[in-house]
């Protein structure tokens, strides 16, 4: 049984697209479809394993997808306005110049986060219910603060010594 805690959402479905089963879905730009062993859907309440037959880039941010079994445009119809997860420890955040190299989400708890060169505080949750993933950072203060997990403001990720560099937007840490 896959539990809400074991997943995160990577996008949603839109609508069913052609006669053959295809959907069209949004799908996280750092996400990789060919890495994952499956999406999940919450299917009346039970979040339900779905294998990829094949998918292909439809536009800048949609994607047209097709899961196993699913063969007609009745029944992809019942996928439409899903939110897609995936499972949470297929999903890496860092991907270092050796692909056995990656860090996934729980792996960066304890982490210690700096902004440039000054020490921000320590990881101890990643929230990624939302599509925004969130940081909870605990200060040397004793405060907490929110911050983005985006490739974007990661600057260099010490895994041997637990060590995340990032280089965040002025004011941020002010904001919390």
């Amino acid at each position: 049984m896959i539990l809400r805690q074991q997943i995160s959402s990577i996008g949603s479905i839109f609508k069913p697209h052609g006669i053959k089963g295809e959907l069209s879905a949004s799908i996280d730009a750092d996400i990789d479809l060919d890495e994952l062993q499956c999406v999940v859907l919450d299917i009346d309440g039970i979040f339900v394993p779905f294998f990829i037959e094949e998918w292909r880039s439809r536009g800048s941010e949609r994607v047209l997808i097709k899961f196993d079994g699913v063969d007609s445009e009745s029944a992809a119809a019942s996928f439409a306005n899903k939110e897609l997860f995936a499972i949470t420890e297929q999903l890496p955040i860092a991907d270092d110049d050796d692909d056995d190299e990656r860090l996934y989400y729980d792996d960066i708890i304890g982490f210690t986060i700096y902004d440039g060169d000054t020490e921000v505080g320590q990881v101890s949750l990643v929230d990624d219910s939302t599509a925004n993933v969130l940081m909870h950072v605990n200060t040397a203060s004793g405060s907490t603060v929110l911050l983005p997990l985006s490739a974007d403001l990661i600057n260099d990720v010490d895994a041997d010594n637990k060590i995340l560099k990032m280089n965040l937007p002025d004011g941020l840490i002010d904001l919390n």
